[in-house]
């Protein structure tokens, strides 16, 4: 079935406790990935845009 889920009978959901911590590091790379993910999409959809009014002249 798409979509399901399943329930086990553990305490807590059965979920699993990390003791890793959210660091300088990893908030940059963040930043710079959604950066980076901005500006190549702007990229995309302006040379598109170019590309598409090439057609007309």
């Amino acid at each position: 079935m798409a979509g399901g889920f399943a329930i086990d009978g553990k305490v807590g959901g059965g979920r699993r406790e990390f003791k890793g911590k959210i660091t300088w590091y990893v908030w940059m790379c963040g930043i710079v990935a959604a950066t980076s993910g901005l500006m190549f999409g702007y990229d995309v959809g302006i040379s598109g845009g170019v590309t598409a009014m090439d057609d007309f002249l």
